[in-house]
């Protein structure tokens, strides 16, 4: 994760922030309309229009300036740049789609010293109430306040606030009802070595001969469902996942063992299954109960592709990729209840 430190953004930057991965509040109250400065750029109108409408959706500010505008090679804008003045001033950026004429995504930036007035009391209070069993250590602190709204992307959230940190993020999803989610960034002499020679010893347990030592750790939280330490490579080649409350290995991977040459290899090799159900449950059950403490005895299997997954009625379920050679390199449970903790 990166600091941000500045809030106006090259087009680049914003570009790698709405491809991004991987907490929201109730819409605040509005003026009906918004009341446009002298803008130090030239807009068409049309554009223009569409533009003034997403800023008056998200924010309470009376009045929007245009700054700046990067055009593609035809002169037509694709990202746009300004600032919001009123009760609480803030810099937006927005990205527009002049092939398809809508705007793909708009981010204001607030200072932090603005963060519960622009969230509200209740938001707030939310956060704060998640930050007391996530934070336990009290290292997260807002640098930057983001509103972002990106319909048309592929990958949620697309409709939340981001508080950004020093190697911090806490997002709130407001089309999920306010879920709130959260990452920080540990180095690997911070954690207990207990859990760092579980995480080497899991990695180990796949069986690819091939690794990528850990780099980092992230501390990960998402609402009550997940709560987890993700040790992981910069490239996240390799990660094992382990609860932050029970210290159960939840999930680990190893992307080095994959070994398709492209998608018509994939196909064409896992075209049928590599390993027989048989074979898949003979292969899993030693594995299983060194990683996850699971017996396998009346597990089912279904596959996939080269995704096998084991379920038994009552019990948690087993997912496990494997490659051409008939070997995992990926493994996963998943309890009754789903929550990873």
């Amino acid at each position: 994760m990166k600091k941000w430190t500045s809030i106006t953004l090259s087009a680049a930057a914003l570009s790698l922030l709405l491809s991004a991965a991987p907490i929201y509040a109730a819409p605040q109250s509005m003026p009906a309309e918004a009341q446009i400065e002298a803008s130090s750029v030239s807009l068409d109108p049309a554009v223009e229009a569409q533009l003034t409408k997403v800023l008056n959706k998200l924010s309470g500010s009376t009045k929007i300036e245009f700054t700046s505008v990067d055009k593609d090679a035809n002169g037509q804008p694709l990202f746009i740049y300004g600032k919001l003045s009123g009760q609480i001033d803030a810099e937006f950026n927005q990205q527009y789609n002049p092939a398809k004429k809508r705007v793909e995504s708009t981010s204001i930036i607030y200072k932090s010293s603005n963060t519960n007035a622009v969230i509200g009391a209740a938001l707030a209070n939310k956060t704060a109430a998640f930050l007391k069993t996530y934070d336990t250590d009290h290292k997260f602190k807002t640098e930057a306040i983001w509103r972002v709204y990106s319909p048309y992307q592929d990958n949620a959230p697309r409709n939340y606030w981001v508080l950004w940190g020093n190697n911090q993020s806490l997002y709130i999803d407001l089309d999920q009802g306010n879920q709130i989610s959260a990452s920080m960034t540990y180095s690997l002499a911070s954690v207990k070595a207990q859990l760092a020679n579980k995480a080497n010893q899991s990695l180990k347990a796949l069986g690819i001969s091939l690794t990528k030592p850990f780099e980092y750790v992230l501390r990960e939280k998402t609402g009550d469902k997940k709560f987890v330490w993700n040790f992981r490579d910069d490239e996240d080649n390799n990660h094992v996942v382990i609860g932050a409350k029970t210290g159960k290995v939840w999930e680990i991977q190893n992307l080095l063992g994959q070994d398709w040459a492209n998608d018509q290899d994939f196909a064409k090799s896992f075209a049928k299954p590599v390993l027989s159900k048989n074979q898949a449950l003979s292969a899993i059950k030693p594995k299983a109960k060194a990683v996850f403490g699971i017996q396998m005895k009346g597990y089912s299997v279904l596959i996939k592709k080269n995704e096998y997954i084991f379920t038994k009625k009552g019990a948690a379920t087993i997912t496990g990729k494997i490659n051409k050679k008939g070997k995992f390199y990926f493994l996963q449970m998943t309890p009754v209840n789903g929550i990873r903790n």
